[in-house]
């Protein structure tokens, strides 16, 4: 199977921070398929390919972007998102700490001028 493409991954998160929303893991999944049509499960997969965009738009000054992707249960990104790249922290253990900590990289998320294409160069 083909590695996951950041640029379509990209493609597919991006609007969701612009529109100010969250998307699922499986929805993800749904949108990457209708995308490249390349089937990957929600569960597991996308770990590694959010944690290498977001160490990609760390590296030149942009928040992690995968903040937007959710469990369908919490509304909060997975375990695998925390400390996933050197702008994102350990999850914090304290439910209120978490969910505070969470709402705060999400609204940074949310208020960045995302380009249309995978950025290449600092928010200016």
């Amino acid at each position: 199977m083909e590695k996951i493409n950041l640029e379509d991954l990209y493609t597919i998160l991006a609007p969701v921070a612009i529109s100010k929303g969250q998307i699922t893991y499986g929805q993800l999944s749904d949108r990457y398929y209708e995308r490249t049509h390349e089937l990957y499960e929600p569960h597991g997969t996308w770990d590694e390919p959010l944690g290498r965009l977001n160490k990609e738009l760390d590296a030149i000054r942009w928040p992690p972007l995968s903040a937007v992707v959710v469990l369908k249960e919490t509304r909060e990104p997975g375990n695998g998102f925390w400390e996933s790249s050197p702008n994102i922290p350990a999850r914090p253990s304290d439910d209120m700490a978490r969910i505070t900590l969470y709402s705060q990289i999400l609204r940074q998320v949310h208020s960045a001028p995302w380009p249309v294409t995978k950025p290449i160069a600092p928010p200016s």
